[in-house]
C-alpha cells in the first residue's frame, strides 16, 4: 500500500505546501482534538484513502472499535473486517481474539525476520496486514469493562509493526494512562486543543494552530508543521453511498465479523445468521428447535430432540429463562401437538401462562406431591409402596419440573425417580425440561449427583465464570476452570447465554432469539 495523502502542511523552510503522506504500514498513527475539530473525518479520509491506494498483493483487514459512534457507514467498506461500538463487551474481545490471532499467523510466516518490511522486501510476498482503529480512545481506556485488555493493546501498539499490524487512535487528550502509549507512535497529530495538552501530545511548546475543523499540527523532520487535513468526500452523504457502489466488486474484500443488534428475533434471524444455507434446513428438520444463534460463528444453536431428552437451564433472574422455555414449548408444540406437556409448578405459579386448560394434551398441577400420584395412576412410575402398580403405554410426554421443592431435600426421591425414567427417556419417549435450577442443599451430594447425572444439554443465562465461582462449584459446569473462562468470554449482556452439550464437551456462548 502507498503513502496515504491525508492533508498538506506548511513548509515554512521552503515556502511551499507539500502533501502530507502518511503510510499506516510503517507507522502507527494518533490523531487528538477536541470537540468537532477533525479528528474522526481524519479516520474516515484514512480510510477510503486505503482503499483507493491498495496495491496488488496487498492483504489488508481493518477492524474498528467506534467509540465515538461516527464511523457506522465505513463498516461497509470492504476491506473492513468489523466496525463495533461500545454496547457489547463481546464485540470488542472478538476484535482483540481475531487480531491477535492474526498477528500469530504473521509471526510463523515470518519466521526469524524481525521486520515486517523486511521479509516483503527479501521474499516477494507480504503477510496479512492489519489496521485497528480506535476512534475515541479515551472512552475505551476509561471503561472499566476494558481494563484488562489495556496491557494486549500496549503490546500491539509496540510489538505490531514488525508483524504486520498497525494502530490508529483518536484521543481528545492525554488521560486515562495514554500517556504510556504515545512513545509507539510514530506519527502524532493534533487538532484544536488546549496548549496545555499540546505539549502532553509532543513534549514540547507547540505554536497553535488556527482554529479551523482540519486544522492541526505535527512534527516533520523534527520542525513543527501546520497542517489542513483533507474530507474524505466533499459531501459525505452522497458521495459515500456512491464510492460503496463503486466497491461492489473490489478485489480485496474480507470476511467480515458480524455483530449482534439489541434482540434477535425471528424477523432478523436471516440478517444475523452466518449460513443462510442452513436455515431452510433447520427449519423443516422435524426434532429441531433453534433456540438462537452462537456468538463467534453465528450459526444456528440447536436443541435436537432425537439426541437431548434432558434440558436444565441455570439463570438469573429476569435474564431469560422464561422466554427460553417459552421457545422450546412452543418449538415443541409447534411440531408434535400430539406431544403431552405436563407442568409442574409451585406457589409461584409461574408455568400457568403455558397451560392450555383446553388442550387434552396440557397438564398442570402447582404441587410436587401431586406429582407423584399422577406418575403412579398413569401408568409411568410406581409410587412408594404400591405393590399394585401397573406399566402401562404412555404417549410422548414433557415434563416441564418447576417446583423449587425438586433441590430441597424433599425432592430427593423425585429426582432419583427422574433419574431413571431419564435413562430409558429414549425408548419411552420422554422428556425433562428443568427451567429454573436451584442450587441443592450443601448437605445433599446424592441428590445433586441425580440431578448432573440426568441432563443432556444445559443452558446458562449467566455470566459463566462468575456462576461457577460464586454458586455454580457442584452444577455440570464445576470442573470448568472459572479463571480460564473469565479470559475467554466477555460479560453477558442481557439475551446472551451459553449452550453446553454435555456428551459432546460443548461450550458454545450465544445469543438467545425473543420469543
Amino acid at each position: 500500500m502507498r503513502a496515504l495523502e491525508m492533508g498538506i502542511y506548511d513548509d515554512l523552510d521552503t515556502q511551499t505546501q507539500p502533501v502530507l503522506h502518511i503510510n499506516v504500514f510503517e507507522n502507527n498513527v494518533i490523531v487528538f482534538g477536541g470537540h468537532m475539530s477533525g479528528k474522526t473525518t481524519f479516520l474516515k479520509t484514512l480510510l477510503i484513502r486505503m482503499h483507493q491506494n491498495i496495491e496488488d498483493g496487498d492483504v489488508e483487514e481493518t477492524y474498528i472499535i467506534d467509540f465515538g459512534g461516527n464511523l457506522g457507514e465505513y463498516s461497509k467498506l470492504p476491506m473492513v473486517a468489523a466496525c463495533f461500538d461500545n454496547s457489547n463487551e463481546e464485540n470488542v474481545r472478538r476484535i482483540f481474539k481475531t487480531v491477535e490471532k492474526k498477528l500469530e499467523t504473521n509471526i510463523k510466516s515470518l519466521k526469524s525476520t524481525q521486520f515486517y518490511e523486511a521479509y516483503h522486501a527479501a521474499s516477494g510476498q507480504k503477510p496479512g496486514h492489519i489496521t485497528l482503529v480506535i476512534d475515541n480512545i479515551n472512552a475505551f481506556l476509561s471503561d472499566e469493562r476494558y481494563t484488562s485488555y489495556q496491557e494486549t493493546l500496549l503490546k500491539f501498539c509496540r510489538d505490531g509493526l514488525s508483524k504486520g499490524l498497525s494502530v490508529v487512535f483518536s484521543a481528545s487528550d492525554t488521560s486515562n494512562g495514554l500517556s504510556k502509549f504515545l512513545s509507539s507512535f510514530g506519527w502524532k497529530l493534533a487538532f484544536d486543543l488546549p496548549s496545555e495538552v499540546y505539549i502532553d501530545v509532543f513534549g514540547r511548546k507547540i505554536a497553535e494552530p488556527m482554529k479551523n475543523p482540519g486544522r492541526g499540527v505535527t512534527i516533520i523532520g523534527g520542525k513543527q508543521r501546520e497542517l489542513q487535513a483533507f474530507l474524505p468526500f466533499e459531501n459525505e452523504r452522497e458521495e459515500l453511498v456512491e464510492f460503496l457502489r463503486g466497491m461492489e466488486h473490489f478485489s480485496c474484500s474480507v470476511e467480515k465479523l458480524q455483530g449482534f443488534g439489541d434482540e434477535l428475533t425471528e424477523q432478523n434471524f436471516c440478517e444475523y445468521c452466518a449460513d443462510h444455507n442452513s436455515i431452510p434446513a433447520v427449519e423443516s428438520q422435524g426434532d429441531w428447535i433453534t433456540v438462537g444463534l452462537d456468538y463467534y460463528e453465528h450459526k444456528p444453536v440447536i436443541v435436537d430432540l432425537k439426541d437431548m431428552h434432558s434440558i436444565g437451564i441455570y439463570g438469573k433472574k429476569k435474564f431469560g429463562k422464561t422466554n427460553l422455555l417459552q421457545i422450546l414449548l412452543h418449538g415443541i408444540q409447534k411440531k408434535h401437538p400430539e406431544y403431552r406437556i405436563i407442568l409442574v409448578d409451585d406457589g409461584r405459579k409461574q408455568l400457568l401462562e403455558f397451560h392450555d386448560a383446553s388442550n387434552p394434551f396440557s397438564v398442570y398441577m402447582d404441587k410436587i406431591e401431586h406429582l407423584t400420584d399422577y406418575l403412579d395412576q398413569n401408568g409411568y412410575y410406581a409410587k412408594t409402596g404400591n405393590k399394585t402398580f401397573q406399566e402401562q403405554e404412555t404417549p410422548t410426554t414433557v415434563f416441564v419440573l418447576q417446583s423449587k421443592m425438586l433441590f430441597q431435600s424433599s425432592g430427593k426421591n423425585l429426582l432419583s425417580i427422574f433419574s431413571k425414567m431419564t435413562a430409558s427417556a429414549e425408548e419411552k419417549g420422554y422428556y425433562f425440561i428443568y427451567p429454573d435450577i436451584r442450587k441443592i442443599g450443601n448437605s445433599d451430594r446424592e441428590a445433586e449427583s441425580f440431578l448432573n447425572n440426568s441432563f443432556s444439554v444445559v443452558f446458562l443465562l449467566d455470566n459463566i465464570a462468575e456462576f461457577i465461582s460464586d454458586k455454580g462449584s457442584r452444577s455440570v459446569f464445576g470442573e470448568m476452570d472459572a479463571k480460564e473462562l473469565k479470559n475467554e468470554y466477555a460479560r453477558c449482556e442481557l439475551g446472551d447465554g451459553y449452550f453446553y452439550d454435555i456428551e459432546s464437551d460443548d461450550l458454545k456462548k450465544m445469543r438467545f432469539l425473543k420469543a
